[in-house]
């Protein structure tokens, strides 16, 4: 987990230093980047642990979860309106969605990239490490303990802004969805589908 922070640090200083004009660039490297090194981490965890894979929440699981999954995520993309309208009334800061605004509104083929990077690669990514490892990890304490850490530590990872609300969010959403299923899957649909319905609004706001 250490690793796989500072590789994202290291990540995020890479884009810090691509030009405004490459903007569509750099949050499609940003999207495989973060990607291929949470995939990476979560190897090194699977091969240093000799677990098998169920245990990392491998598993088939029943319809209900993943129809309650897109649900969750249905709802969350229209919460997020609430929570960011709440937080920018008090709060004023730069808008730190504009790469993925830009490379949304920026024809089909780049919509399409940014959907593969963005909303299949980074959630699939990103829930083997906040839900396979970390809340897998946490799950021995009670729900509520084991839901909102996951979700606190999923949200810190997106940052110091309005983003951590929203993340926390899904993270908390995944969280319940992991604990109660027992399987990665549910939470990765939830993630796909709540990314999905974002860079398409953003596509054609």
């Amino acid at each position: 987990m250490i690793a796989y922070v500072i590789f994202i640090l290291l990540l995020g200083t890479v884009m810090y230093f691509i030009p405004e004009k490459n903007a569509v660039l750099r949050i499609n490297i940003g999207g495989i980047g973060n990607g291929l090194v949470a995939i990476l981490a979560f190897l090194a965890a699977y091969l240093l642990k000799k677990r098998s894979l169920n245990a990392y929440g491998f598993r088939r699981v029943e319809s209900k979860w993943v129809i309650l999954a897109i649900v969750f995520a249905i709802a969350a993309f229209f919460a997020v309106f609430g929570i960011e309208a709440i937080y920018f009334h008090f709060v004023s800061e730069p808008n730190n969605q504009i790469d993925f605004q830009i490379a949304a509104k920026n024809g089909f083929v780049s919509l399409s990239i940014l959907l593969f990077t963005g909303a299949l690669v980074t959630p699939f990514a990103e829930e083997l490490i906040f839900r396979g490892i970390i809340a897998n990890m946490l799950n021995r304490y009670n729900a509520v303990i084991s839901i909102i850490s996951s979700a606190t530590i999923f949200g810190l990872v997106h940052g110091f802004n309005v983003i951590f609300f929203d993340a926390f969010l899904v993270g908390v959403l995944n969280g319940f969805l992991f604990r109660k299923s027992n399987s990665i899957w549910p939470s990765v649909v939830t993630h796909v589908v709540y990314n999905s319905l974002t860079l398409i609004y953003y596509s054609i706001m």
